[in-house]
């Protein structure tokens, strides 16, 4: 049995999973008394999620198979395996980074450009749908399937609910929480 390819898989799902809840729990923040630890939680979570993705790739290393280079890992679309989707999970990872590094120094940077670069969390969110779903060696399995499908269809529909939810609260002249 092949290790370091179970812990590769296992680190980038759950590292998919995490950012994924991480994404959901901040939409659901948006919902009027349910902001709190909710906050504190989602924070966490993207972190820890940084955290496993952080292993995944560095697992790539020792892969087998298809061994990463250091500079394949750090540099988008230079791998030899599958460059474009390697490349997407790069640039996902980065932009991850980016969004908790405004937000633990959102005081710093000001909350007009924290928000503004927190909403990079629905296409590095995408980017690593298609990295994950394409890239994966398991996606064609029925959990994956399912795993992949049920995270799309719910960020799909809470991404719906809160563009439903500021539009209308604009329209209505009240404030939009942030």
């Amino acid at each position: 049995m092949n290790w370091i390819w179970i812990a590769i898989r296992a680190t980038g799902l759950t590292g998919y999973f995490l950012l994924t809840i991480s994404l959901l729990l901040g939409i659901y923040s948006h919902i009027p008394r349910k902001k709190g630890s909710i906050l504190a939680f989602h924070q966490i979570i993207g972190q820890v999620a940084l955290l496993f993705i952080g292993i995944h790739a560095y697992l790539l290393i020792f892969d087998n198979y298809e061994p990463y280079s250091i500079k394949a890992l750090l540099i988008p679309f230079t791998a030899a395996y599958e460059p474009i989707l390697s490349g997407l999970g790069t640039i996902a990872a980065y932009l991850l980074i980016i969004v908790l590094l405004t937000s633990d120094f959102m005081k710093k940077v000001g909350r007009s450009v924290w928000k503004k670069t927190h909403y990079l969390v629905f296409p590095l969110w995408f980017l690593s749908v298609i990295h994950g779903l394409f890239l994966g060696t398991d996606t064609k399995s029925i959990w994956a399937e399912a795993l992949y499908g049920g995270t799309v269809l719910m960020v799909s529909m809470a991404t719906i609910f809160l563009v439903f939810k500021k539009y209308s609260n604009k329209r209505k002249g009240r404030p939009v929480a942030s």
